[in-house]
């Protein structure tokens, strides 16, 4: 499998197609849409399996519906594969804050300022 840009994820942008389809899975989470957020999600990872912040989205979305282990493993993972990202660091905060992890929550948010 060829990719056009095997580095997307690593302050690389996504090719227009994905870019558009990651921001569908952002709209999908804000409109609680879990099951198309997902999937959008596993669209990009199929071509682009390290990109960080489609990784950490789709963390996010799992545990809004309640897989919070496999959320917690997703998130890592974008975080491993992109720890500039503003983004991942963000969605790091929010997955603490959603434990009630107040401390670790505004440690992510202060690495997301950087």
């Amino acid at each position: 499998m060829s990719n056009d840009n095997p580095q997307a994820g690593m302050n690389r942008p996504l090719p227009k197609k994905e870019a558009d389809l990651f921001k569908s899975l952002v709209k999908h989470y804000e409109l609680k849409l879990y099951k198309k957020g997902i999937k959008a999600a596993d669209t990009i990872l199929r071509k682009f399996p390290n990109h960080g912040e489609t990784l950490a989205m789709k963390g996010l979305t799992l545990n809004c519906t309640g897989k919070r282990d496999d959320a917690y493993d997703f998130v890592k993972r974008g975080l491993r594969n992109d720890m500039r990202s503003h983004v991942c660091w963000h969605v790091f905060g929010l997955l603490h804050r959603s434990d009630r992890n107040y401390n670790e929550a505004i440690k992510a948010y202060k690495q997301a300022l950087r």
